[in-house]
Protein backbone atom coordinates (compact mmCIF):
# COMPACT_ATOMS: atom_id res chain seq x y z
CA UNK A 1 0.00 0.00 0.00
CA UNK A 2 1.59 3.49 -0.95
CA UNK A 3 -0.11 6.51 0.32
CA UNK A 4 1.10 10.02 -0.61
CA UNK A 5 1.00 11.92 2.50
CA UNK A 6 2.47 15.55 0.66
CA UNK A 7 3.35 16.50 -2.49
CA UNK A 8 7.29 14.96 -2.12
CA UNK A 9 6.18 12.21 1.12
CA UNK A 10 5.16 8.68 0.93
CA UNK A 11 3.61 6.03 3.25
CA UNK A 12 4.98 2.74 1.87
CA UNK A 13 3.51 -0.26 3.55
CA UNK A 14 3.75 -4.41 2.73
CA UNK A 15 6.57 -7.38 2.61
CA UNK A 16 8.75 -8.35 -0.66
CA UNK A 17 8.57 -4.84 -2.67
CA UNK A 18 10.66 -2.24 -4.23
CA UNK A 19 9.39 0.84 -5.11
CA UNK A 20 11.54 3.44 -7.43
CA UNK A 21 10.06 7.24 -7.80
CA UNK A 22 10.11 9.25 -10.80
CA UNK A 23 9.76 13.20 -10.97
CA UNK A 24 6.39 14.22 -12.40
CA UNK A 25 7.75 17.93 -13.23
CA UNK A 26 8.34 17.23 -16.91
CA UNK A 27 11.49 19.54 -16.71
CA UNK A 28 13.84 16.67 -16.78
CA UNK A 29 14.54 16.53 -12.99
CA UNK A 30 15.31 13.06 -11.44
CA UNK A 31 13.40 12.06 -8.20
CA UNK A 32 15.66 10.98 -5.43
CA UNK A 33 15.31 9.60 -1.91
CA UNK A 34 16.00 12.69 0.95
CA UNK A 35 15.27 10.70 3.87
CA UNK A 36 13.84 7.53 4.50
CA UNK A 37 12.23 6.19 7.98
CA UNK A 38 10.97 2.69 9.42
CA UNK A 39 8.70 3.23 11.92
CA UNK A 40 4.86 1.68 13.43
CA UNK A 41 1.28 3.68 13.83
CA UNK A 42 0.62 3.17 17.45
CA UNK A 43 -2.58 4.28 18.64
CA UNK A 44 -3.20 6.01 15.03
CA UNK A 45 0.04 8.12 15.61
CA UNK A 46 3.48 7.85 13.70
CA UNK A 47 6.18 6.14 15.65
CA UNK A 48 9.00 6.79 13.98
CA UNK A 49 11.89 4.03 14.53
CA UNK A 50 15.40 4.09 12.71
CA UNK A 51 16.79 6.10 9.96
CA UNK A 52 17.54 4.22 6.79
CA UNK A 53 20.61 4.90 5.37
CA UNK A 54 22.70 4.81 1.85
CA UNK A 55 22.86 0.64 2.13
CA UNK A 56 18.65 0.58 2.92
CA UNK A 57 17.77 3.21 -0.35
CA UNK A 58 20.58 1.99 -2.38
CA UNK A 59 22.18 5.63 -2.33
CA UNK A 60 18.82 7.14 -2.65
CA UNK A 61 17.49 5.59 -5.87
CA UNK A 62 14.91 2.94 -4.58
CA UNK A 63 13.06 1.62 -1.21
CA UNK A 64 12.43 -2.00 -0.27
CA UNK A 65 10.31 -3.81 2.34
CA UNK A 66 11.95 -7.36 2.38
CA UNK A 67 9.69 -10.72 1.75
CA UNK A 68 9.11 -12.88 4.51
CA UNK A 69 7.97 -10.11 6.75
CA UNK A 70 5.28 -7.11 7.25
CA UNK A 71 7.12 -3.56 6.94
CA UNK A 72 6.26 0.50 7.04
CA UNK A 73 8.57 3.27 6.01
CA UNK A 74 7.88 6.90 5.85
CA UNK A 75 9.78 7.98 2.56
CA UNK A 76 10.23 11.95 1.64
CA UNK A 77 11.90 13.10 -1.80
CA UNK A 78 13.67 15.70 -3.42
CA UNK A 79 14.52 16.66 -6.77
CA UNK A 80 17.94 17.65 -8.85
CA UNK A 81 18.94 17.57 -12.65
Amino acid sequence: MIIMTAPDEFTIAGSGVVVTFQSSAGDGSIAGIASMDEGAFVNGEWVGGRRMNGDEDHQGRHMHLPGGEYGIQKVRLYKYR
